[in-house]
C-alpha cells in the first residue's frame, strides 16, 4: 500500500507516518529537508531563493516516487502533491513573481499530475486537518530557527490554500480528512488505522 500524508507545516505529519509505520512495518519517505541546500536560505529571503527551493522540492520528490516503485509498503511524509501549495502561497505573497509562477505551474500540470497515474500512485492519502493557531503553536514547540522566524501571514496563507488544494484534487485521489486539531494522539490514530486496516482488507 501507498499512503500519502498531506497536512501544512505542524499538521503533525512526521508524528503520524511514524506510527503507521512501526504498526504496519511501512517504509517511510521523509520530507527531503535535511539535505536541501536551499532550505535555510529560503526562510531568510523567500524571494530570492523560491524558485530554487521549489524546484529541487520537486525533484527530490520526484526521485522518491521512482525509488518507491520497487517496494510494497511505503508511506510518503508529505507528498509531491503539497508543492504546488508552497508555490501558490509565494506567489499570492509575493515572493514569486508571475514568471516564474506560471513556468512551474505549466511543468506540474503538463508533466507531473500525468506522470502521477492518479488514483494508482496513492492508495490513501491522509489529510491531517489543523487550524493555524494549532499550527503555529506545534512549530513553537519543535523550534526549527528558520520556521520561527516566519511571520503569521505566512502559515495563514498557506494553511488556506491547503484546503483549495484539497476541494481541487479531492475527487482525484483517495483522501480521508483527519481532524489533525485535537492533541488525542490515541482518537486520531484509531480512526487513521481504521481506514488503513478497510483498504487492506480490500486487497
Amino acid at each position: 500500500m501507498r499512503i500519502a500524508i498531506f497536512g501544512t507545516v505542524g499538521a503533525g505529519k512526521s508524528t503520524v507516518s511514524n506510527l503507521i509505520s512501526e504498526k504496519y512495518g511501512y517504509e517511510i519517505f521523509p520530507e527531503p529537508i535535511e539535505q536541501n541546500p536551499y532550505f535555510e536560505d529560503y526562510y531568510r529571503d523567500m524571494k530570492a531563493h523560491v524558485f530554487k527551493m521549489q524546484i529541487y522540492m520537486l525533484t527530490a520528490r520526484s526521485q522518491q516516487l521512482t525509488q518507491a516503485k520497487a517496494l510494497k509498503n511505503v508511506i510518503f511524509d508529505r507528498t509531491i502533491l503539497e508543492d504546488p501549495i508552497f508555490v501558490k502561497v509565494n506567489h499570492d505573497l509575493g515572493t514569486m513573481n508571475d514568471i516564474d509562477f506560471k513556468t512551474y505551474n505549466d511543468f506540474y500540470e503538463q508533466v507531473i499530475i500525468p506522470s502521477l497515474g492518479s488514483r494508482n500512485e496513492f492508495d490513501l492519502v491522509i489529510y491531517l486537518k489543523v487550524t493555524t493557531d494549532k499550527a503555529i503553536e506545534r512549530i513553537k514547540e519543535r523550534g526549527i530557527k528558520a520556521e520561527l522566524q516566519t511571520p503569521r501571514q505566512y502559515w495563514e496563507t498557506l494553511n488556506k490554500r491547503y484546503d483549495d488544494y484539497f476541494n481541487l484534487r479531492k475527487e482525484h485521489f483517495n483522501f480521508v480528512v483527519i481532524d489533525a486539531n485535537t492533541d488525542d494522539l490515541n482518537s486520531k490514530m484509531d480512526l487513521i488505522y481504521k481506514n488503513i486496516d478497510n483498504l487492506q482488507n480490500k486487497q
